[in-house]
């Protein structure tokens, strides 16, 4: 695999990293709103709802910079099989 393959394939696995984590960050801040509610504490409640709702548009455009990432890398790598049959099935 050539320079840009790895480089392409290290992206992919970043980005899926940041949206697992980012994933991670949205459970934990439905949790503190629900102890808002439960406390009736509604002023930090207001806040943490603004706070979620620009932590589900980061996610979104991380899920978008993700698919960007999948499709580079599927135009970086060959696929050794598909290579392989190529090679196998052209007349010669």
């Amino acid at each position: 695999m050539d320079d840009l393959a790895v480089s392409a394939k290290q992206l992919v696995k970043l980005a899926k990293k940041h949206i697992e984590d980012q994933q991670s960050r949205i459970v934990r801040q439905r949790e503190l709103m629900a102890k808002y509610e439960r406390d009736d504490d509604v002023a930090r409640l207001s806040v943490a709802r603004l706070v979620l709702e620009r932590m589900q548009k980061q996610l979104a455009q991380m899920t978008v910079a993700h698919v960007k990432a999948e499709e580079h890398l599927s135009k970086t790598t060959v696929d050794e099989a598909g290579v392989e049959k190529v090679v196998r099935d052209t007349p010669m």
